[in-house]
């Protein structure tokens, strides 16, 4: 069963959703990549992708901003973390990345 999705602050019923936009930049991209597109489809495409990549950069900033204030201690200063399982993945590094 699917959860319902509620829109973010700010948004309105007629703005998709980040996933929903996702998978149309991911379509385009298919079709470009293709290459049978005109040159006219393809600046139409690609116009449409821009579009929708500053969409989503946009979203994505709203949605830091949310959990940075949500992650906040009680003085107001951003309270971090380690990840669960981190301690394990660093040991024995030194600081060096794993590639």
């Amino acid at each position: 069963m699917r959860r319902k999705e509620t829109p973010a602050a700010g948004a309105t019923a007629a703005d998709p959703a980040f996933e929903a936009m996702m998978e149309r930049l991911e379509a385009l991209v298919e079709r470009l990549e293709e290459g049978n597109l005109s040159l006219e489809e393809s600046i139409k495409s690609f116009e449409e992708g821009v579009d929708l990549v500053r969409r989503c950069t946009t979203v994505l900033g709203e949605a830091e901003k949310r959990i940075q204030k949500l992650t906040r201690d009680a003085e107001g200063n951003p309270a971090t973390a380690p990840l669960e399982g981190d301690d394990e993945a660093d040991e024995g590094r030194d600081g060096e990345l794993p590639f």
